[in-house]
């Protein structure tokens, strides 16, 4: 706290002398150079979360309320960890879709969903290969849950997952965390197609628009060794990537019909149930 308070302290000054300058320069309008998302590059994937999604939807959809632990009970997994014992591909294509259950469980604030899913990602990354002495963070999790410090919740989730991924970006573990990132994002589309499904209009579908995620997400598992991309598993991903870009790759003021947004949820829907051994 006494770092974070000291960086507020250093910052505020500049801050206010920039403002201070806007003041006194002359307005000058500058033209903002349209986005060329063909001229892009990739810096890097991180860890998806939904959960600036679930606040875009919460946002555009401020006259009705939404019962996130309803829609959690809808798309959230039941799993037993000790059923997977493959460390390269199937626990992390599991634990990216239990992470993403245990970001929808804090949006629901229930310490009941919350526990399951937390105790699941622990479990599941001890197989992975993550020490007892990195896991402190997911029991935080949970006793802050337990306690009803939401907030805190939130925050050591985020940290616990900032873990994990430093753990998978280093090279000999590059293939289980881009595992892990799809299956996260994948599982992340069911509960934001879910919501939009219930509570249609396209202006509302527009919340899925993902012009260069879903492919940059697609060309790294590309990159994955010849004999994890001849996993069934694997290879069921890959595909749904491809005809999910097509779906979520649309203008920024375009939307997704309705028919469009019902194969999504059935796609990324059947893909999960192939990796957690339920087709």
């Amino acid at each position: 706290m006494q770092r974070f308070t000291s960086f507020i302290h250093r910052i505020i000054p500049v801050t206010a002398a920039l403002s201070l300058c806007a003041c006194l320069l002359p307005v000058q309008a500058e033209e903002k150079a349209v986005f060329n998302k063909d001229k892009a590059e990739q810096a890097g994937l991180g860890m998806p979360t939904p959960y600036d999604k679930f606040l875009a939807l919460e946002m555009a959809l401020k006259n009705t309320k939404l019962d996130w632990g309803v829609v959690f009970r809808k798309v959230a997994v039941t799993i037993d960890p000790d059923t997977y014992t493959n460390p390269e591909i199937d626990i992390p294509l599991v634990l990216g879709i239990r992470i993403a259950d245990g970001v929808m469980a804090i949006k629901a604030k229930d310490a009941e969903l919350l526990n399951k899913a937390a105790s699941d990602i622990e479990l599941l990354a001890q197989k992975m290969g993550i020490k007892e002495e990195e896991l402190t963070r997911a029991r935080q999790v949970r006793d802050s849950a337990n306690k009803g410090d939401w907030l805190k919740v939130f925050m050591e989730l985020g940290f616990f997952q900032q873990d994990i991924m430093k753990r998978l970006e280093q090279k000999e573990n590059k293939t289980k965390g881009t595992l892990l990132i799809a299956a996260g994002w994948i599982q992340g589309a069911r509960y934001t197609s879910l919501v939009i499904q219930e509570n249609y209009t396209p202006e509302l579908s527009n919340i899925l628009r993902e012009p260069m995620l879903v492919k940059a997400i697609a060309d790294q598992v590309k990159k994955l060794p010849e004999s994890t991309l001849k996993d069934p598993k694997v290879a069921g991903l890959l595909e749904a990537l491809g005809k999910l870009q097509a779906t979520v790759d649309i203008k920024t003021d375009g939307s997704i019909t309705k028919e469009k947004l019902d194969e999504l949820n059935a796609i990324s829907t059947s893909v999960v149930k192939s990796i957690i051994g339920n087709p």
